[in-house]
């Protein structure tokens, strides 16, 4: 058994070496890109993977299903607000609430799905592994940020932070011509509007939906067993 999943496991390591390699000779000059897109593309799936064989309950699995439905539906709900949604905020209570795997999983799929209508693109697997990382941080620091708005609303602008420089660094990538300062100081400066909705907005529905959020969850975990 564990020499078939020793040849499996070399296979799919094969396989992904090249993708990537035949990826970086058919964009020699988005090369950079490419490998930093395969690797949140292998980040991503195999966490996705680890979530699959959790024995966890069909209620368990439900809240998730809601709860990536909420923050996919709030990001279509505030499409005509630009940068100003309230789907990060949604994925950093499943993290405090679901825990860190259940938060990444959430922040991963939000992505992926609410981008069937905004468009897939080479963003995907960035915005994919960073509201991932974004709810599975979330779930690592979940007793804190539970009991401290102060610090919960800080870790909501940072997150905006990051998700927007992330995606600065993606887009400068795939421009071409490696790494630039100047050009990452002309991204980042003409984003500037983009960045300070995004930190603002996670600010200001953590503060508003932690409330209620604790309620729901609480109840949920002590009344019906789901969520702990």
């Amino acid at each position: 058994m564990a020499h078939m999943i020793d040849k499996k496991s070399a296979a799919l390591l094969a396989a992904a070496l090249s993708i990537i390699g035949a990826g970086c000779a058919a964009f020699a000059d988005r090369a950079a890109s490419w490998v930093i897109c395969s690797a949140a593309v292998a980040v991503c799936g195999g966490l996705l993977i680890r979530f699959e064989k959790r024995q966890d309950t069909s209620g368990d699995i439900a809240l998730a299903a809601v709860m990536t439905a909420l923050a996919v539906v709030g990001r279509l709900i505030f499409a005509a607000v630009p940068a100003f949604k309230p789907c990060a905020a949604v994925i950093i209570l499943a993290g405090i609430y679901l825990g860190g795997e259940r938060g990444f999983t959430i922040g991963a799929l939000t992505a992926l799905i609410s981008n069937f209508y905004f468009s897939q693109g080479i963003w995907t697997p960035f915005q994919m592994m960073v509201w991932g990382l974004t709810g599975l941080l979330a779930g690592v620091l979940g007793r804190y940020l539970r009991n401290n708005r102060v610090f919960l609303a800080l870790f909501g602008i940072l997150a905006g932070a990051v998700y927007s420089v992330s995606l600065d660094v993606c887009s400068m990538l795939w421009l071409g011509g490696g790494f630039s300062a100047e050009r990452f100081i002309g991204l980042t400066a003409a984003s500037a509007y983009f960045t300070v909705s995004y930190m603002l907005s996670n600010a200001v529905f953590l503060l508003v939906f932690v409330r209620p959020a604790a309620r729901i969850f609480d109840r949920l975990r002590d009344k019906y067993g789901i969520g702990r």
